[in-house]
């Protein structure tokens, strides 16, 4: 019988050893240097195709400029080459680029504060739609397998009295690497940088910590900001304080319409053919605050003008419907998309869900049928003047065919799926088109309910948020920066309906309302000009900017 060689220490040794000798060694600064260079190849195509575009005819500048920005990348990551620090850090850096990556490659998105902006403001539901199988796989093999082989190396970190003089030498150094590098060129560099702010909002994932450090800042000085006071001098005006029945203004905040796709505005395609049928005043020029759900509701219905427009003043001052509510005007916010954007935050807003229209939220997700249930229901209550503001899910993508039931579906063949690369050009046109007809059928089928009915005196507006690109100059959806944002998310259908029951009560022209159409307008209009059609007396208002304001006749001053 053979009698079996115990294992001894010496053995165990013996083979711990060989398997860290299949383990390579790397320094913290070795293991960054091989990250940041991933990085830069791997994630960074958007970046790569404006150098070369901008450094046309000159491979030195590009190289050069190159070299700055990877050792940009090591700058970054420097600070994080600690024991137990450094691999999770890595890995989710390299995550959070991997993501970034795809929505820049895939979909032409700009990862700017606005972006996150609107990744902070998004719903579940629509988180879902943007991840799809071949998000999956890329995150899986760029993303997460990267990460994991980060436990594969050994890492030999020096004594803690070497780290803390190695390690800042390492940031110092690198930091004088990238402008190093950069100087050598410094004349073209800078004017590129500066001119060309596509160049640097490419690059991951600098753009996108930067992103979050500033949508960071911005919340936190939003969040401390005291509230200013807006229109506590407001006042019903004769006119709607003469009204016969309660007055109901439905506010339908559109989304994600452009106003090219519209066909009142001359499109080659009939997606509005049942308001075309309505007497309404249709604003075929009409401008966006922002490219983003979560810039343009609170502008259009804050007192700044685009110009002067930003989140913090937003957050420091009453909006429309505080000083709707300063007036005796009931405010009401029904929300079928990612909520009121902190509009209604002190008048109060509800969402949409299956108890209101449960046939529109069959499939999980509402459709705007479910807004029409919550029309009727409101009209059916309505004791006091309103302002009911609606807002739609409209045209949100990628999933557009999730925004209309089949049945409504005049353009055929639609892209029905929310991953683009499995559709072609038309199809998905045409799922956008049916979104846009969807929603010509839901404000039409509202502005026809508030005719039947006879227990108010109604009007209604429509005003898209924001457009939309289809593909055009490899760009989809939206939230482009406005510097660089093309005229189709910046251009919005915007609309009225004003019954004559409600011009005579209100006192105005029929011929003056005819003729505002043709001139250019914008979101700073809304606010104001729902002001002037509720018969709203305050400093709050400016004529200028209250659309309707030349077409009622002047008060004597008192």
């Amino acid at each position: 019988m053979t009698t079996a060689t115990p294992f001894t220490a010496t053995d165990r040794n013996r083979n711990n050893t060989a398997r860290e000798l299949r383990r390579p060694g790397l320094s913290p600064a070795a293991l960054n240097l091989i990250v940041a260079s991933y990085m830069m190849l791997m994630f960074n195509t958007v970046f790569w195709e404006h150098l070369g575009r901008l450094f046309d005819g000159a491979p030195m500048n590009i190289l050069l400029f190159a070299c700055a920005v990877w050792m940009l990348t090591f700058f970054t990551l420097s600070p994080f080459a600690l024991p137990r620090v450094q691999r999770p850090a890595l890995a989710g850096l390299i995550l959070l680029a991997a993501a970034a990556a795809w929505y820049q490659d895939h979909l032409g998105a700009v990862i700017d504060k606005l972006m996150i902006q609107n990744v902070m403001s998004t719903t579940v539901a629509e988180s879902r739609q943007l991840i799809t199988l071949p998000y999956l796989r890329h995150m899986a093999l760029t993303g997460l397998l990267p990460a994991m082989l980060l436990l594969w190396p050994r890492i030999t970190y020096p004594p803690t009295r070497h780290l803390l003089w190695k390690m800042p030498l390492t940031v110092v150094a690198s930091f004088l690497l990238t402008f190093g590098f950069l100087f050598i060129n410094l004349k073209a560099n800078v004017s590129i940088i500066r001119e060309h702010h596509e160049l640097m909002g490419s690059y991951q994932p600098g753009a996108t910590l930067g992103a979050i450090a500033r949508y960071a800042k911005m919340e936190i000085r939003a969040r401390n900001i005291e509230v200013a006071p807006l229109g506590r001098d407001a006042v019903k005006g004769p006119n709607l304080l003469a009204a016969d029945k309660p007055v109901l203004l439905v506010i339908f905040v559109g989304e994600t319409a452009r106003a090219k796709n519209f066909g009142l505005n001359g499109y080659e395609r009939d997606t509005t053919p049942e308001l075309a049928k309505l007497d309404i005043l249709n604003f075929r020029d009409t401008s966006s605050c922002g490219t983003s759900t979560a810039v343009s509701v609170p502008c259009m219905f804050s007192p700044f003008p685009r110009a002067d427009y930003s989140h913090q003043r937003f957050m420091g001052s009453e909006n429309l419907l505080d000083v709707l509510q300063h007036a005796g005007i009931k405010p009401v916010w029904i929300d079928n998309n990612t909520g009121d954007q902190r509009v209604a935050l002190r008048t109060g807003s509800r969402r949409i869900d299956a108890a209101i229209g449960s046939a529109a939220c069959a499939s999980g997700e509402c459709t705007d049928q479910a807004l029409l249930d919550a029309l009727e229901q409101e009209i059916g209550t309505i004791e006091e003047d309103t302002v009911l503001v609606l807002h739609m899910i409209g045209s949100h993508g990628p999933a557009y065919y999730m925004r209309y039931p089949q049945e409504f579906a005049p353009f055929a063949s639609d892209c029905r799926t929310a991953e683009f690369d499995y559709c072609t050009q038309v199809e998905i046109t045409n799922a956008y088109d049916n979104s846009i007809a969807y929603t010509d059928h839901i404000v039409a089928s509202a502005i026809r309910r508030l005719q039947e009915q006879d227990r108010v005196l109604p009007a209604t507006i429509y005003l898209s948020d924001h457009g939309e690109s289809l593909g055009e100059a490899g760009l989809y959806l939206h939230a482009a920066p406005m510097f660089m944002a093309p005229e189709v998310q910046t251009k919005v259908p915007f609309l009225m309906w004003l019954p004559k029951s409600f011009r005579q009560a209100m006192q105005l022209d029929d011929a003056c309302l005819g003729d505002l159409t043709a001139q250019s307008v914008s979101q700073d209009n809304l606010f104001h000009t729902v002001l002037g059609l509720m018969d709203v007396a305050t400093t709050a208002r400016q004529p200028s900017l209250d659309l309707t304001s030349t077409c009622r006749p002047e008060r004597p001053s008192t």
